[in-house]
C-alpha cells in the first residue's frame, strides 16, 4: 500500500484571496488538482529562494559602489574646468612678462 498524506482545507468565500484561490482550483480537473497544488507550492518556493538568491547577489555587488547624486556631481570639478585663481595667476603672469 502507498503512503499517502491528506490535507483538508476550507476556503472562506468572505476572503477575496481565498475566493480566487476557490475558483482557481475548481477550474482544474477532477484528479489532477493534488499534482497542480504540489507544482504550485514547490514553484513557489523556487521562485522565492532565487529571488532571495538575486537580493543577496544584488547587495553584494552594491557593496563596492559609490554613489554620487547629480547635486554632489555638479558641484564636482568637471575635466577642464580651470579654477579662476588659477587662471588669474596665468594673466598675471602673462602681463609681467610682456612688460620686457
Amino acid at each position: 500500500m502507498a503512503d499517502k498524506r491528506r490535507l483538508n482545507l476550507s476556503f472562506s468565500m468572505a476572503s477575496p484571496f481565498q475566493r480566487e484561490a476557490w475558483k482557481r482550483l475548481c477550474a482544474i480537473p477532477s484528479g489532477q488538482r493534488t499534482d497542480a497544488v504540489c507544482r504550485a507550492v514547490c514553484r513557489m518556493y523556487e521562485q522565492d529562494t532565487l529571488l532571495e538568491t538575486v537580493r543577496q547577489i544584488i547587495r553584494e555587488e552594491l557593496r563596492g559602489v559609490e554613489l554620487i547624486s547629480a547635486k554632489e556631481k555638479a558641484e564636482q570639478p568637471q575635466a577642464g574646468d580651470v579654477d579662476d585663481n588659477v587662471l588669474g595667476f596665468l594673466l598675471a603672469l602673462q602681463n609681467d612678462g610682456g612688460d620686457e
